[in-house]
């Protein structure tokens, strides 16, 4: 099994889970990996069995005693049934229109279960209980899935539950876990104080703490982002290695034409037309982007810019998103540039 493999080629998954998974945007076992949990739910210590109190949310752990379904006289309705006993005494747990447990649960299982103890006509019990296979005397925290002091809870779609992702993703990681390569510089890891890449992947799906879950979210999140800068910066290589022509800075044009505004620039205004100017004069291609909000001046700003360039003996074109703007704006060249002797075309 690989990272790359076809999540149809996964064991248990055929076309009908395979479809649902897709509509998850998970093709490949990698993508069920990056498929990360919405939220952990945090379970209470165990309890002893005679502990257990009504309207509490408990985490027993104890052997079957019995189990059976049982149906009532209201709507064919059918109750599964277990007694589960420890070292302190015993306890119901019931669920409802599940009678499949009676062949999955049998007398004599280790179960581990949370849920919460109510009382009514049924007695004490637990009520639907999310139950766990154990052998009691030897397992520990970790070896727990589904009943886990820290339980992932994952985005669903119809027909896959966080119980089978659960599942399923533990035991994708056992068998690929040697594939996932660390590719982050190890000073990074240091600096940051991140997990190991193979090792994240486990404190995000299955923590041993809400600190860890949460450091590995930053990892991952990290990853993101580094890689973007990683791409900003080779693009930023390759266009540094091209050619362009030399545009110099005009300035009594300039001059000319920000004394002619009936405005003032603001200073950040004269910031980014000077930075944009400086670019320009550069035998490199320019790859700038000047951000603000509506109304905030960007426009005069390229609209200087793009005096300059004229002035220089280039042509400018300047694209915008809708006809409507394309009219505005070049009603707005027009009316500012008119003293210059600027062509302008629409």
């Amino acid at each position: 099994m690989k990272l790359s493999s076809k999540i149809d080629e996964v064991k248990g998954i055929g076309p009908a889970l395979s479809k649902r998974l897709k509509k998850l945007e998970i093709e490949t076992v990698e993508d069920l990996l990056f498929h990360f949990p919405l939220r952990y739910e945090v379970l209470p210590p165990f309890k002893k069995i005679s502990q257990v109190k009504a309207g509490e949310n408990v985490r027993v752990q104890g052997r079957v005693l019995g189990i059976e379904n049982l149906s009532t006289w209201r709507k064919k309705f059918i109750l599964t049934q277990a007694i589960i006993g420890d070292s302190s005494g015993s306890i119901k747990a019931i669920w409802f229109n599940q009678p499949y447990l009676a062949n999955v649960i049998k007398k004599g299982d280790g179960l581990v279960l949370w849920g919460k103890v109510k009382i009514d006509e049924y007695g004490t019990y637990l009520s639907n209980p999310t139950h766990e296979k154990v052998s009691l005397e030897k397992f520990q925290e970790n070896d727990l899935l589904h009943t886990r002091e820290i339980v992932p809870i994952y985005p669903q779609t119809e027909g896959l539950s966080s119980r089978w992702l659960r599942r399923i993703i533990k035991n994708l990681l056992k068998k690929v876990q040697n594939e996932i390569k660390e590719w982050l510089p190890r000073e990074i890891l240091k600096e940051e104080r991140f997990s190991e890449r193979k090792k994240v992947f486990w404190e995000i799906h299955f923590p041993f703490s809400l600190e860890l879950a949460k450091k590995a979210k930053e990892r991952f999140l990290f990853e993101e982002i580094f890689l973007i800068e990683l791409s900003v910066l080779k693009q930023r290589i390759l266009i540094n290695q091209k050619k362009a022509p030399s545009i110099p800075l005009l300035l009594s044009d300039l001059k000319d034409f920000l004394n002619s505004l009936p405005f003032q620039l603001t200073l950040a205004q004269k910031k980014a037309l000077f930075q944009i100017l400086k670019d320009l004069e550069k035998p490199r291609p320019m790859n700038r982007l000047l951000q603000g909000d509506v109304g905030s001046g960007k426009t005069i700003v390229a609209m200087a810019a793009a005096l300059n360039v004229v002035k220089a003996g280039w042509q400018v074109a300047l694209m915008v998103p809708t006809e409507i703007l394309a009219n505005q704006h070049f009603e707005n060249f027009l009316k500012f540039l008119d003293p210059f002797n600027v062509k302008i075309a629409l």
